[in-house]
């Protein structure tokens, strides 16, 4: 039997419901000249902050799950690309490669 995440479907939302905040917040902050520093600091906390999480709640980070963490700090570090949700589409798909991963 497959181990199970420590991560329930309620705090799933929670993150994805935090990191949409993070990403509205960041999109705001994009439409003025304090949003190109601010974004990213906020995006390196985000980084750390993901990965960590991750892997205290039991996460295996495998090479697709850093690949997906990588490629949305990058995203986020391009200014106007970095509007596009990319920490709350890396939680998405985590989340579904864990249930995915489970299933198995």
């Amino acid at each position: 039997m497959a181990n199970k995440s420590k991560i329930g479907n309620v705090e799933w939302g929670l993150v994805l419901g935090a990191t949409a905040t993070v990403d509205v917040i960041q999109m705001f902050l994009d439409g003025f000249a304090i949003g190109i520093i601010a974004n990213r600091f906020i995006d390196i906390v985000m980084g750390m902050f993901l990965t960590f999480y991750f892997l205290i709640r039991g996460i295996k980070l495998s090479k697709n799950r850093i690949i997906a963490l990588c490629s949305s700090f990058l995203i986020e570090m391009i200014p106007i690309v970095d509007a596009f949700p990319a920490w709350s589409g890396d939680v998405i798909y985590t989340w579904m490669s864990v249930r995915a991963e489970e299933k198995l």
